[in-house]
C-alpha cells in the first residue's frame, strides 16, 4: 500500500462498498491512525445490498469512525450505462462530504486488477489517445482522488483480509458478465498468467511514458490556448495535435467521454474544406473551427442577450464593456433623447443606415469576415426609437458620424 500519498494530520473521505478492497483499505488506514470519514452508497441494485450497509455501518460503529450513507432507488436512474450513472451519483455524494468538511482527498480502493481491466478495455476500444489504466492520483469535480492500493493484486488483498480476519462481503454481480468490465474480468483476465499481466502492465507503462513526454512538449501550445481562448490549429506540430485536442476536451468534459473516435472525428472536421464548423460535444459545449482557428465554447454563451440602460453608466459583462473612452470605431455620441438605449445581439432582418446606404447586419458581418458564432454575441446598440446606431468595429449610423463619441461599447 502506498501511504506516501497520505498525511496523518489531514482528514479524508474514504469510499467503502463493503467489498474486500475497500474494507482492507479502511481497516489498514484505521490501524495506521488516519482521520477518515466513511462514505457508503446503496444503489438498491442487488437484493442483498443491505448486507453491505450493515457490514460497513457496524464496523464504523465498533471503531467510532464517522459514517455517511446515501441510498438510491430505480427512479434515480435512467436508461443507459448503469455503472456510469452509479459512478456519477457516487462522486456527487463524495463531493457533498468533501466540501462540507474541507477534507484533503477521497481515498478509493482501486487495485492492480482494476488497472488491468481498464487498460484492456481501452486497448479494445482503441482509446489510446491519453493515459492507459487508472492513475494513483487524479482530480474529479475538483476533488483529489487517491488510490493507495494500485500496487496490489486483488488475490493478495483477499489473502490479507483472510489472514487479518477483516470482514467483507462479496458483490455477486462482480462474478457475472452483464457489464463489459465484469465480462473482461471473468472471461478474459482471469485466464491471464502473471507473466501476461506483467506484459500488459509494461505495455501500458511504455505508452504512458510516451504520453507524459508529449504532454510536456505540447504545454506551450496548450498554455497559449488557455491564455487566448483560441489557437491556429496548424500551428501545432502534427504529432502533438491529438494530445492537444485531448487536453482542451478534458477541460470541459469527463475523461471517460473523450474517446479515440471523438478525437478522430474532430480532426476530420478540422481537416475538411469547410472554413467554419460547429460540432456538438457530448456535453453542453461546442467545438468550433473558424478559418483553421479552433476553440471550445459553452453553448449557453451562444445565446442572445438584452441589456437596457436609462442613462450612461459604466458596465461590464463577458460580452462587452460600456465605458466613456475607447477606439473611435467603438464609440458613438448619445444625447439624452437617445435613452433608454438597448445593447443586444443581432436579430434576423437587422439593418443600419450607413454613409453608403442601408445595410443588412448579416451582410456586414460576412464582409468583415466575422465568424458565425461570434456574430451571435456581438453587441448591437439601439436607441429608444429602435434605430441601430452602432455595431462596434462594424458600422455606425450615418446620423451619428459627425459628433464626437461619448459612449464606447468595447467588444
Amino acid at each position: 500500500m502506498n501511504l506516501e500519498l497520505l498525511d496523518r494530520s489531514k482528514y479524508y473521505v474514504i469510499g467503502v462498498s463493503g467489498g474486500c478492497d475497500s474494507m482492507y483499505l479502511l481497516d489498514t488506514l484505521r490501524k495506521e491512525g488516519y482521520h477518515l470519514l466513511v462514505a457508503h452508497v446503496n444503489y438498491n441494485y442487488r437484493h442483498d445490498s443491505y448486507m453491505d450497509y450493515e457490514l460497513v455501518s457496524d464496523y464504523c460503529a465498533t471503531y467510532g469512525i464517522p459514517f455517511y450513507y446515501k441510498e438510491f432507488h430505480p427512479q434515480d436512474y435512467h436508461q443507459g450505462n448503469f455503472q456510469n450513472q452509479a459512478r456519477t451519483l457516487r462522486y456527487n455524494f463524495y463531493k457533498e462530504i468533501y466540501d462540507l468538511y474541507h477534507v484533503d482527498g477521497v481515498i478509493l480502493g482501486h487495485h492492480l486488477d482494476d488497472h488491468l481491466e481498464t487498460i484492456y478495455m481501452q486497448l479494445s476500444h482503441h482509446n489510446t489517445v491519453h493515459y492507459l489504466g487508472i492513475k494513483q492520483e487524479t482530480h474529479v469535480q475538483n476533488m483529489r482522488i487517491i488510490r493507495p492500493l494500485m500496487c496490489l493484486y486483488k488475490e493478495e488483498i483477499i489473502k490479507r483480509c483472510q489472514d487479518g480476519h477483516i470482514p467483507y462481503h462479496d458483490d455477486y454481480t462482480n462474478f457475472e458478465t452483464d457489464f463489459e468490465r465484469d465480462k473482461v474480468r471473468n472471461t478474459v483476465l482471469n485466464h491471464y498468467t502473471l507473466q501476461q499481466k506483467e506484459e500488459l502492465l509494461k505495455k501500458a507503462e511504455a505508452h504512458n511514458q510516451r504520453i507524459k513526454e508529449l504532454e510536456f512538449k505540447v504545454q506551450t501550445y496548450y498554455q497559449q490556448y488557455k491564455t487566448d481562448g483560441i489557437i491556429y490549429y496548424y500551428y501545432i506540430p502534427k504529432e502533438l495535435r491529438e494530445i492537444f485536442l485531448y487536453l482542451i476536451l478534458r477541460d470541459v468534459m469527463p475523461t471517460q467521454l473523450i474517446s479515440y473516435s471523438l478525437i478522430q472525428e474532430i480532426k476530420h472536421q478540422i481537416d475538411s474544406v469547410k472554413p467554419n464548423i460547429q460540432m456538438n460535444l457530448p456535453v453542453n459545449y461546442l467545438f468550433i473551427k473558424e478559418y483553421d482557428n479552433i476553440y471550445i465554447i459553452d453553448k449557453d454563451k451562444t445565446k442572445g442577450y438584452h441589456f437596457e440602460f436609462r442613462e450612461y453608466m459604466p458596465f461590464g459583462c463577458e460580452y462587452f464593456h460600456l465605458l466613456d473612452s475607447g477606439h473611435i470605431n467603438e464609440g458613438v455620441f448619445l444625447a439624452p433623447e437617445d435613452y433608454p438605449i438597448t445593447i443586444r445581439t443581432m436579430k434576423e432582418g437587422d439593418s443600419i443606415m450607413t454613409s453608403s446606404g442601408t445595410k443588412k447586419l448579416s451582410r456586414l458581418f460576412i464582409n468583415a469576415k466575422i465568424p458565425a458564432l461570434k456574430r451571435k454575441t456581438w453587441p448591437v446598440v439601439v436607441n429608444k426609437d429602435g434605430t441601430i446606431v452602432l455595431v462596434p468595429h462594424i458600422a455606425k449610423n450615418i446620423d451619428y458620424l459627425t459628433t464626437k463619441p461619448n459612449v464606447f461599447v468595447i467588444k
